[in-house]
């Protein structure tokens, strides 16, 4: 299993107005979980699309990014997970998010976004469940 805080050895501030961090862990074969906490807004994004770029970089088919512990999230962050979806389909795979529909932390015009594009689930082991599905119905035939 591995696991990595994103970003690395910069632990937030105390009183710092915007903190993001972003720990990767690969919780079952071929599955990177990106987990997010904080906010993610125009100063926070370059520690999440780093965070995705470095999972890619695991050569892990399948990725779960888990919004569950997020607290806000601005456009700037939305347009950032669209980018990685872009990127991920590119390379194949499949990508879930983790997400609570009735979270208050989200807007909901972000939350409808995210259902009409990616793979939601309201936990993290459904997500991963959905994951090691697409890898047997993906994989060769017995």
């Amino acid at each position: 299993m591995i696991s990595k805080l994103w970003p690395p050895e910069t632990p937030p501030r105390p009183g710092e107005a915007s903190t993001l961090t972003a720990a990767l862990s690969q919780p079952q074969p071929d599955t990177t979980v990106c987990t997010v906490t904080g906010k993610i807004n125009a100063d926070t994004t370059p520690v999440l699309r780093d965070a995705l770029a470095q999972a890619r970089r695991d050569d892990n088919v399948n990725l779960v990014i888990d919004l569950s512990t997020l607290t806000s999230m601005d456009a700037v962050g939305l347009y950032a997970l669209f980018e990685a979806l872009r990127r991920h389909n590119l390379g194949g795979g499949h990508l879930a998010v983790v997400v609570d529909s009735n979270s208050q932390s989200l807007h909901e015009l972000h939350i409808v976004a995210l259902e009409a594009a990616f793979d939601l689930h309201p936990d993290l082991a459904r997500a991963l469940h959905a994951c090691a599905r697409s890898r047997t119905s993906c994989g060769p035939a017995a």
